[in-house]
């Protein structure tokens, strides 16, 4: 009987109507130098013609049709859930491949065996030369964002090494983190799943690597940006339940931690009024309200399965700079 023969690599691409960016995306798939591995769309209950393009034109890619818009962490769950590869690629459809990309976020997997999440190099797609993310870094506040966001590329960004996060838009990850930690917590929608997840994996002593030879042009925030009321909103509310789920006690009692982010979560909802989000900012701090006794019994399970040491975790959380306005 003839054994079955699974791809070593699962990419996985969230969906919601984004046909025009998957014209981008799927075509840098299929130059890719390094070729075992397959392509699951999760569509996220699009309406315009997104599955029906990929149906017809990389019939050998497969789309996972869902019926409501359930959000990245939803779809990127579905994919991981349904997909066979040993190594999983999560990029956005807003994106778009260099040839040997998956190459090099392989070779990485395989030389570092304590490594569970690489970060692939990310630059702007339209100003190539400039950097998108090469990780992602979390302070002592809560605020997570792209290591080198907007900045020129250059040698800084070209060495490999450890950082703390990775994009769930462009990175890959080993099947064993999905198996020992959970998946995608949903809740999130989207925006700082990401964070929340790569947190628990650090937790449990999986590193994170970032690979600048692994290269992906990325159209940023080609789909959230066409709704800054919910972007606002997600933001808002998702970093502050990652604080409350995420953060050790250690962290949030040295040097008055605590009291840091209160101030700050206090300045974050005035300075969204200022923008004109207060109806968003108050949902946010309403839904913190309500769901605080379910994310404290998760906060609890999280932080009695840290294996690795405070002061580890303590050092990764980059200092919050102090600014009064």
């Amino acid at each position: 009987m003839a054994t079955l023969k699974f791809p070593k690599v699962s990419v996985i691409i969230p969906n919601w109507n984004g046909e025009h960016l998957l014209k981008i995306c799927l075509p840098s798939l299929k130059k890719q130098s390094f070729q075992d591995f397959e392509v699951l769309v999760v569509d996220n209950g699009s309406t315009d013609n997104s599955c029906q393009y990929v149906k017809k034109y990389f019939p050998e890619y497969k789309v996972v049709e869902l019926r409501g818009n359930g959000g990245f962490a939803h779809a990127a769950n579905m994919g991981i859930k349904i997909c066979t590869g040993k190594f999983i690629v999560l990029i956005n459809n807003d994106t778009s491949l260099d040839k040997n990309c998956l190459e090099f976020l392989l070779k990485a997997a395989d030389n570092h065996s304590e490594v569970g999440m690489i970060a692939a190099k990310m630059l702007s797609f339209y100003k190539r030369g400039i950097i998108d993310s090469a990780g992602v870094y979390i302070d002592s506040s809560g605020h997570a964002n792209n290591i080198g966001f907007g900045e020129k590329d250059g040698s800084k960004f070209n060495k490999s090494g450890y950082v703390f996060l990775v994009t769930g838009g462009g990175a890959l990850f080993k099947r064993e983190v999905f198996e020992k930690i959970g998946f995608f917590d949903e809740r999130y929608f989207a925006y700082f799943e990401d964070v929340d997840l790569c947190l628990r994996a650090q937790f449990m002593g999986f590193k994170a690597w970032f690979e600048p030879k692994a290269i992906i042009y990325h159209i940023h925030k080609a789909t959230s940006g066409k709704n800054p009321q919910l972007l606002a909103y997600l933001q808002f509310r998702n970093m502050t339940q990652t604080i409350i789920k995420d953060f050790p006690n250690t962290l949030l009692q040295k040097d008055f931690n605590w009291l840091l982010i209160l101030l700050v979560n206090i300045n974050t909802f005035r300075y969204l009024i200022f923008k004109g989000f207060f109806w968003q900012a108050l949902k946010a701090q309403i839904w913190i309200l309500l769901n605080l006794p379910s994310l404290l019994i998760k906060r609890r399970k999280i932080q009695r399965g840290i294996k690795v040491s405070n002061e580890y975790v303590i050092s990764q959380f980059r200092k919050k700079k102090i600014a009064f306005w």
